[in-house]
């Protein structure tokens, strides 16, 4: 068990320095292409950049594989959190293509983020596959399932009608919208990966073939919409303020999924505290952090 799970929790955090090393790695193939050619032949010069298809390979490829062992391994308690090691990289990344020295504001967002990461590991809230497996077999849990699912999908609707009514603040609350679609990806992705193999072997049952139905409508659908969305979200505010806003949903609703969707029970009273402040800690480094992707944004190519 103590294995598994140090191998999950390195997974989650391989994860997130992977995406974010493949987003730097695009970033730098987006400024090295010519002027000349910004306006037209821009995404065929794209394809032709070894840096750009490694950056691609390392956030699709490697970076999704890390990503569904985590869930196997972990659960979806503990990932989201530990990804957000990758905003380590970023700000690291970042500031080495725009040839500048962090700010005291970074290095304490960074030890903020290692503080934050230590916490969710310490916390154990680990739900194992085989765990998962067992808990959608009963039908309480699967109704709370679902209404988690549809809650996430209410709040994310009352608050994007909100932000287009928002004048001044439209970018911000689109962003914390955002976080809920982001929230219901990150959480299918555990019964997927439980009922997939039982499934796509033709050994599932009527309840599993449903789960594995719908796991895979809302994850295509959660993230299509998602990414949609927040490129409009960027264009009515400055993603320093966006991320951050958005990793509120994305770092809490975890741990309504542990507690009150697979109503499980750590071993210790005071795990429920490490992940909470955990989660806190990230929240903050990344309001800290994020100031390095607005600014990645406005390099020559963005």
């Amino acid at each position: 068990m103590h294995y598994s799970y140090a191998l999950g929790v390195f997974a989650a955090i391989l994860c997130g320095v992977l995406n974010n090393a493949g987003v730097l790695l695009q970033k730098k193939a987006v400024n090295d292409v010519p002027k000349e050619l910004r306006s037209k032949g821009f995404m065929r010069a794209l394809l032709k950049s070894r840096v750009w298809w490694l950056g691609m390979f390392l956030q699709i490829g490697v970076g999704m594989a890390a990503f569904v062992a985590a869930q196997a391994l972990i659960g979806p308690a503990l990932v989201p959190g530990l990804m957000a090691s990758g905003l380590i990289v970023l700000a690291l990344g970042s500031v080495k293509l725009m040839g500048e020295s962090l700010r005291p504001l970074e290095y304490l967002g960074i030890l903020m983020m290692v503080m934050g990461i230590a916490l969710l590991g310490l916390s154990g809230l680990e739900i194992s596959l085989d765990r998962v497996q067992k808990l959608l077999a009963s039908r309480d849990t699967v109704f709370r399932v679902m209404v988690f699912t549809v809650s996430m999908v209410i709040c994310w609707g009352m608050m994007h009608l909100v932000s287009l009514k928002s004048a001044k603040r439209k970018g911000i609350i689109m962003g914390f919208s955002n976080g809920f679609l982001f929230s219901l990806s990150n959480f299918w992705v555990s019964p997927l990966v439980a009922v997939i193999v039982v499934v796509l072997s033709g050994r599932g049952d009527f309840s599993q073939t449903v789960i594995f139905i719908l796991a895979c409508i809302i994850l295509v659908g959660a993230n299509l919409v998602a990414f949609y969305q927040i490129q409009h979200a960027f264009k009515s505010g400055q993603a320093s303020n966006i991320i951050p806003v958005q990793q509120i949903s994305v770092q809490l609703t975890p741990v309504l999924v542990y507690f009150l969707v697979f109503c499980l029970t750590p071993a210790q009273a005071i795990s429920g505290v490490l992940i909470v402040l955990g989660a806190m800690l990230i929240i903050l480094a990344g309001f800290l952090l994020g100031q390095r992707q607005s600014e990645m944004e406005k390099l020559p190519g963005s």
